[in-house]
């Protein structure tokens, strides 16, 4: 290999090495602070009707497992993750709970990769 083959090469490695280096650095394990109080509580999830942002969802979990009219909620597993059948007969969906509060919930539609910021009011 020549230098000038060197030359280019080290011009495109580094940077790309620095870059990779970076995006791979270990987080410090300092909670967000933003999100650092807010935990899930299963006890304030229901009976409530969670929306979205322009009410694009809403979730309406009632007593004793119902959501909306006829359909069924409950927690799979005891874990963290809803299991929500929206109609008797339709298939189950599963959205992870990340945190709750008495008037917000964050949480996503598993396999979305996105989730979503609800409140207990229109807004």
């Amino acid at each position: 290999m020549n230098k000038k083959t060197t030359t280019s090469l080290l011009w495109v490695l580094v940077p790309a090495l620095s870059m990779n280096l970076t995006a791979c650095k270990k987080s410090t394990g300092e909670p967000d602070p933003a999100t650092s109080a807010k935990v899930l509580n299963k006890s304030t999830i229901a009976p409530k009707k969670w929306y979205s942002q322009a009410s694009a969802f809403i979730h309406d979990l009632k007593a004793g497992g119902v959501y909306a009219t006829n359909g069924t909620w409950k927690w799979k597993n005891n874990s963290d993750t809803l299991e929500i059948v929206t109609q008797t007969g339709y298939p189950e969906t599963y959205w992870k709970v990340y945190w709750n509060t008495e008037n917000e919930m964050n949480c996503e539609k598993i396999g979305t990769f996105t989730p979503l910021l609800y409140e207990d009011k229109v807004w």
